[in-house]
């Protein structure tokens, strides 16, 4: 088979939907060296960079999508009919959106969460709209509808009343770099280039309304207040809205107590998971949520909401709270700092579950939708 698969993105500092496609890629690449794979990019650098080197994978060079104007026209007018020149037998769309108009190639379409329909305020007015118009054609359009957990099955099905043959759960992988032995030079180098304190709480994610980190804020002041020692470290790039929280912090808290490092390559990431106390995630929705099966695979105790794939996983791998409270976050911060057994459980539990999410096995289940649709 000749298998397209579409890799959008803004620039190099990419999250969530991109390293879900580009750890979806290499697994494909891993285990299946007799298809060809033709990776539609705008970002043929950051491609090249992320992807390994095979001999049946191409690049296709779409650079001069240097705006969203130009790559929503692009993705709907003539990516089908690109991919019907080249021959491609199977298009794999993994960020929610297809081609509304003139594809004859049959379509595998990934959708990540209804965040956009159900929690419009957590989106820009512009995505809001755009994500409403052109997620129910695109579902409509697809072959075949994959979800990334069976939460976000569940509210395809209710929003779009989708035929349960052409809907198929495949559960993405934990990269292999978040591990719980990490090299001591690179903790060493993580330490020096992000001035990270010897004892912190961490937060992991891009800084935007839907992850809550008002919240955490609460919790952490309330922690302060007992005597808590520790940092609170801030992982993730600027996102729209993310000004409030950084005049919140110069108000409320003293220089120092909360470090923001901004975006931080992947490599050190495993190494920061790995030296802090606790990882902390109250976001009010995911569709699927990486940065706590992250830290976990790396043997960080996780206090966490039960959003995303966290409602399907066994509850001892964590310790839940609610999104709104922020007492019940500060309770279980300190009780997974203080209380020994307790943090022995939930690394030893948190393990286990991390590795149930691998990404051989999803793209084997990917190859598998990938022939079905094909013919």
């Amino acid at each position: 088979m000749r298998i397209g698969i579409t890799f959008h993105t803004t620039d190099e500092f990419i999250s969530g939907v991109q390293y879900y496609t580009l750890g979806l890629i290499n697994a494909l690449l891993r285990i299946d060296a007799g298809n060809e794979y033709f990776v539609f990019t705008n970002q043929s650098r950051v491609a090249q960079k992320n992807l390994v080197k095979a001999e049946n994978l191409r690049i296709v060079n779409c650079d001069r999508l240097d705006n969203r104007c130009k790559r929503i026209l692009w993705e709907h007018f003539r990516l089908g009919r690109l991919a019907e020149k080249m021959a491609i037998d199977v298009l794999h769309c993994p960020a929610y959106i297809c081609p509304a108009f003139g594809c004859k190639v049959p379509v595998v379409l990934t959708v990540h969460d209804s965040i956009a329909i159900d929690h419009r305020q957590f989106c820009t007015a512009a995505n809001a709209a755009y994500f409403n118009l052109f997620m129910p054609v695109s579902v409509r359009n697809a072959d075949k509808v994959v979800a990334v957990s069976k939460v976000t099955a569940k509210s395809i099905r209710e929003h779009f009343k989708i035929d349960n043959g052409k809907l198929k759960t495949v559960r993405p992988g934990v990269d292999n770099i978040f591990t719980y032995y990490a090299d001591k030079w690179v903790l060493k180098q993580a330490v020096l280039k992000y001035n990270l304190p010897r004892k912190y709480i961490l937060f992991v994610g891009n800084i935007e309304p839907k992850k809550n980190i008002d919240t955490l804020l609460k919790a952490y002041k309330k922690l302060k207040e007992k005597g808590l020692r520790h940092k609170l470290v801030i992982v993730g790039g600027r996102s729209w809205k993310s000004s409030d929280l950084r005049r919140k912090i110069r108000e409320d808290f003293n220089q120092g107590d909360i470090i923001l490092t901004g975006y931080v390559d992947r490599d050190m990431l495993a190494s920061i998971y790995q030296m802090a106390d606790v990882f902390v995630s109250v976001s009010l929705c995911e569709g699927f949520g990486f940065c706590p099966l992250e830290a976990m695979a790396c043997g960080c105790c996780v206090v966490a909401c039960k959003t995303g794939i966290l409602e399907e996983i066994s509850d001892d791998a964590f310790y839940a709270v609610e999104a709104h409270d922020a007492e019940m976050i500060a309770e279980g911060i300190f009780a997974t700092i203080n209380n020994k057994n307790l943090r022995k459980r939930l690394v030893l539990s948190g393990l286990r579950q991390a590795r149930k999410f691998d990404w051989d096995r999803c793209a084997e289940k990917m190859l598998r939708v990938y022939k079905e649709v094909a013919g």
